[in-house]
């Protein structure tokens, strides 16, 4: 009987022990699902989180790269607004026959109010508040340019912009007004889209200087349109027996000086200025005479209260006229070599 309670005592010993056992395997299949599922489910969190990191990575860039984007487009529109306000404050003085008071002031005026308008415009079309003003004009070793310098300040949200932006600025192909300016109280001077017809007012305008042979000037003509003599060094234009000289004539050229004014002082009425500028000729009358003195046909000599003067330089003759200009000897005659003319 004993030994019967005691096989049934360890039976239940054993089944006791089994049923832990069992749940011990139990328990644990359980701990390690659970941890599979936590690090699964840490895993789709760190991937999520690092997927929307990303995004907004992505989309930083993608914002950041627009936004650079617009202000380059921007920078690149300022030297074509600025040439636009040389040219229209050019075409004012023409009309106007008025020379500017301070061409620089004038200008940085007429830029800043179209400055003023684009900055409406991206700030209408992208959401970027800009102010921008023309800060500085200055002369520089090219006298057909200017360097325009512009401040800028840009915000939009967390992207910023300030700086001042240089741009070159040229007087290619505006119109000259000093000859329109010095003789405008004469009859007879007119103009088409490249020359100056003088009539009789070159020739009544010299007189009033008091310059002997002002009569050769009758019906003389300059050029209307600032184009750079392509022709360098200068005393190539005595080549080829004058043709050069010919062709630069026709062409109405202009030509670096340091006695002639640059484009901005013209605007203003100076024939000469402290910058380093340009100079064209005025062409006299053909003639079929020879020897003849007149007023140096340089444009800031004649436009000049210093008027001396230049000796006859034929350059070219057809049908019994010669084409001339008037030069002095030890001057233009040597800088465009016609020493020999």
């Amino acid at each position: 009987m004993s030994i019967k309670i005691k096989k049934e005592n360890n039976k239940d010993r054993n089944d006791i022990k089994k049923d832990f056992l069992d749940d011990e395997e139990a328990n644990f299949s359980i701990i390690i699902s659970s941890l599979l599922l936590i690090s699964f489910l840490l895993l789709s969190i760190i991937l999520l989180n690092s997927a929307i990191n990303q995004r907004d990575e992505n989309k930083e860039i993608i914002s950041s790269n627009q936004y650079q984007n617009i202000m380059n487009d921007y920078i690149r529109n300022i030297p074509l607004l600025e040439r636009e306000s040389l040219e229209e404050l050019s075409e004012e003085v023409m009309e106007s026959k008025r020379p500017c008071l301070d061409s620089k002031s004038d200008l940085k005026e007429m830029a800043d109010e179209k400055l003023s308008l684009m900055n409406k415009e991206y700030y209408d079309n992208y959401n970027i508040q800009i102010n921008s003003s023309l800060v500085a004009i200055e002369n520089t070793s090219n006298p057909f340019s200017y360097k325009f310098k512009t401040h800028i300040s840009a915000v939009k949200g967390n992207y910023s912009f300030e700086n001042i932006v240089s741009s070159d600025v040229d007087c290619i192909n505006l119109k000259d007004p000093v000859p329109i300016l010095y003789c405008k109280s004469y009859n007879g001077i007119s103009y088409n889209e490249s020359a100056y017809k003088y009539g009789n007012s070159l020739s009544d305008f010299l007189r009033d200087k008091g310059i002997e042979n002002c009569s050769y000037y009758i019906n003389g003509s300059s050029p209307l349109i600032v184009r750079k003599c392509p022709y360098d060094p200068y005393k190539h234009h005595g080549d080829d027996g004058g043709l050069v000289m010919k062709n630069c004539r026709d062409n109405g050229y202009y030509h670096e000086s340091r006695d002639g004014a640059c484009y901005l002082c013209r605007l203003e009425g100076k024939s000469g200025c402290e910058h380093y500028g340009f100079e064209t000729f005025i062409n006299p009358q053909k003639t079929n005479e020879t020897g003849r003195v007149s007023a140096c046909g340089s444009d800031h000599v004649i436009f000049s209260d210093d008027i001396y003067p230049g000796v006859e330089v034929i350059y070219n003759s057809e049908d019994g006229l010669n084409e001339i200009l008037y030069l002095d000897p030890h001057g233009h005659k040597v800088k465009y070599g016609m020493s020999d003319f």
